[in-house]
């Protein structure tokens, strides 16, 4: 759930072993804004309502486009009747998400996240919405007529990640849509040193394994093999697809819209 590519205190690009709902949960309880997107505006001292409705309100910029590109490219209406945000953090994607459905769901690991969440919902009167910590949690309340993730796998090892890419899309309705973001590479300066030192690697490795989690809190950044993803969907019944690059401060992706077509 991040944007800025910039080497920021918080960011590391860790080894896969590392457990990042720790860290996530850790985020929602000292700085659930600015974990979302890396803005200082978002910053929970200096936080105000302006700042708070500038944040929602860039969510609907997102939902807005993500429709768009699904109604421009496979038909999909203009509402629904389930939807599930993955990654569903502070509400951000889940709440335009939902004013589309008539049930949503929203995905967090972290409980301190959800609380945020369910406040925030409460506020808007969207007793329809549910949130819960896995898919398989969600699955009661599936199949769904749209999924979507969004800057978010980006923060799970892919050794997770792929996994559940699977687990989300087993949840679609055979006709349902899907729009899923993920990294795939980035600029060199953010490549991590120690990829240059074979003594380091081993060194990191070890320190890892004896110390996996030091510094909870830390925003992780992992990139997927995009071939891999797009086989794993298409085995799932996925069978076209529209793709769009995406570039957040030098760490590069794509934007997968399909839908499941069996």
């Amino acid at each position: 759930m991040r944007r800025s590519g910039s080497n920021e205190c918080g960011l590391s690009l860790m080894s896969s072993e590392r457990d990042t709902d720790s860290d996530w949960n850790q985020l929602g309880k000292v700085d659930p804004y600015w974990a979302v997107i890396t803005d200082e505006r978002y910053r929970a001292d200096t936080m105000d309502a302006l700042g708070r409705q500038a944040f929602y309100d860039s969510g609907l910029f997102d939902v807005d486009m993500f429709h768009a590109t699904l109604k421009r490219h496979f038909s999909a209406p203009d509402h629904f009747e389930t939807c599930l945000d993955f990654g569903a953090g502070v509400g951000r994607l889940l709440v335009p998400m939902a004013q589309r459905a008539n049930r949503a769901v929203g995905i967090d690991i972290a409980e301190s996240m959800r609380a945020i969440c369910q406040t925030h919902l409460d506020e808007l009167g969207l007793a329809q919405v549910k949130l819960v910590p896995t898919p398989q949690a969600a699955a009661e309340f599936g199949p769904f007529d749209w999924i979507n993730s969004y800057i978010v796998m980006q923060h799970i090892p892919p050794s997770r990640g792929l996994e559940l890419i699977e687990s989300l899309t087993s949840l679609l309705e055979p006709g349902g849509y899907l729009s899923l973001h993920i990294t795939t590479h980035r600029d060199p300066h953010l490549m991590p040193s120690q990829t240059h030192n074979p003594l380091r690697l081993l060194a990191r490795s070890l320190r890892n394994r004896l110390f996996p989690q030091r510094d909870v809190g830390q925003i992780t950044m992992y990139d997927y093999d995009l071939a891999d993803v797009l086989s794993r969907l298409e085995r799932l019944g996925c069978k076209q697809f529209h793709l769009e690059p995406t570039n957040h401060g030098g760490h590069h992706g794509f934007m997968i819209y399909t839908q499941r077509t069996q």
